[in-house]
């Protein structure tokens, strides 16, 4: 129910009945002529004073209920004159034209304008009220979000689950499975889940996709009764065709009209960093205010460093150190995030002289590592030993705090003056972002670090 409006009474005086105004004016225009002829017999309706006081009665009720009772009461005094005109031998012989044209123009005047104010009034009341319940719906809808906010901030708040310890949580689900096993149907309910906690699917699936193309018509796993797979549904196959995420319009999905084009409302691709699709995750129905451009690039990115858990990289498999297989592929993912995405992430070399203290600063910059960072040891062309330290998901500002960080503990280790190029360190750093290509990033560690392609797979 509307509130009610505080310019509800767009009245200067209470409303009467229309019997009722009609009964005023005919009482107060009597009146006035009654009072004319008690105070002014040989006047009544005072034309020849200095001024006509009757002409009160048609202004006075103009102004109250309008232009028809403001000329009935004008009519009523003009009436009285002819009256008095006709049954008085030496009272108003002569009919005075300005006093009758005088008096109906004042109370039609009067009354116009007491009627066109009235209409302006009740426009302008329609539209406050018209304001006010559209103000009624806004304010619910405000609330109505503020307790969704509220419930989505409780559940934020009951898990402690980020970006970093989600990736790093099914990293270790896959070191744990026995060799041999198949990693997607192993853990398709987990990958399902950890995309369902940013996307807050009502109904999806995840369904593998072979070598070949071809989608298995069976989900490994599922969220809510899925429907079966069409394998010639067009966001599924713009998703295979293109590799990449594909969703019907927020206009279409808000009016409901995307069930004309597609079966889903968003199909997200596992794809690796040489493009290689293993699974589609085909979402039938996810919450509108879920669905953003923001949500869907995160669901993409989370889609993509899973697909490289699952999968190797050729080019890494050629490198005889399974480490450097494992950190050749995360920076070509760390890379293609910042050149589609614009994830940034941050590269460290540190080119370590061969000084008494080179064991105890290996050791010092191993236990630098955070969470989701990766390092790599080894020995460049120019034969010092170098750490590559690879800061995913990181700005330059947070990598900044790293090198601080990485600081302070060299001061507290070796002494209040000491720093990395005091200690025989030279640091080389790379900043992933969209304007770096990868051949800059092959410059990168080939010349300025002096590292070969045997070494690191890029």
């Amino acid at each position: 129910m509307a509130m009610e409006s505080a310019h509800k009474d767009f009245t200067l005086a209470p409303r009467a009945s229309n019997s009722v105004s009609w009964l005023e004016t005919l009482l107060l225009s009597g009146l006035a002529i009654g009072l004319g002829l008690w105070l002014s017999p040989e006047d009544p309706l005072m034309v020849e004073t200095a001024f006509p006081w009757v002409i009160l009665a048609p202004l006075l009720l103009g102004m109250r209920y309008g232009f028809m009772n403001g000329l009935a009461s004008a009519a009523m005094l003009v009436l009285a004159l002819f009256l008095c005109r006709a049954y008085s031998d030496a009272m108003y012989q002569e009919v005075p034209a300005s006093f009758i044209v005088g008096v109906l123009v004042s109370g039609m005047l009067v009354g116009e304008f007491r009627d066109i104010w009235e209409r302006r009034l009740e426009r302008l009341d329609l539209a406050n009220d018209y304001r006010q319940l559209r103000l009624d719906e806004f304010t619910r809808a405000h609330y109505i979000l503020r307790i969704s906010h509220d419930r989505l901030e409780q559940r934020v708040a009951g898990t402690d689950q980020s970006l970093r310890s989600s990736l790093l949580g099914l990293r270790s689900q896959l070191r744990a499975l026995p060799r041999g096993d198949d990693a997607l149907v192993a853990l398709a309910g987990s990958i399902l889940s950890l995309l369902a906690m940013y996307g807050s699917f009502r109904v999806a699936g995840l369904y593998r996709v072979s070598a070949q193309g071809r989608i298995d018509a069976e989900a490994l796993s599922s969220i809510g009764e899925v429907s079966p797979l069409r394998h010639d549904d067009l966001l599924v196959r713009l998703c295979l065709e293109r590799g990449e995420l594909v969703s019907v319009r927020e206009a279409l999905l808000e009016r409901g009209e995307h069930r004309q084009h597609s079966n889903y409302q968003a199909c997200i691709p596992l794809v690796d960093t040489e493009g290689r699709v293993l699974a589609i995750l085909a979402v039938e129905q996810m919450p509108f205010f879920a669905f953003n451009e923001r949500t869907l690039s995160l669901l993409m990115i989370l889609a993509g460093h899973i697909a490289d858990l699952l999968l190797s990289d050729p080019l890494a498999l050629q490198l005889q150190d399974s480490d450097a297989q494992a950190f050749s592929q995360n920076l070509k993912r760390s890379l293609i995030d910042a050149q589609q995405h614009s994830l940034e992430a941050y590269l460290y070399g540190f080119e370590l002289e061969p000084t008494a203290h080179l064991d105890e600063l290996l050791r010092l910059i191993e236990g630098s590592q955070r969470g989701l960072d990766l390092q790599l040891e080894l020995t460049n062309q120019r034969g010092k030993t170098c750490v590559l330290v690879l800061l995913p998901l990181t700005s330059a500002e947070g990598a900044q705090g790293y090198l601080l960080r990485l600081h302070s503990l060299l001061r507290e280790r070796f002494g209040l003056d000491q720093g990395l190029e005091s200690l025989g360190v030279t640091t080389h750093a790379y900043d992933l972002d969209a304007r770096n290509e990868r051949q800059a990033l092959r410059h990168f560690l080939f010349n300025e670090c002096a590292f070969s392609d045997q070494q690191v797979a890029i």
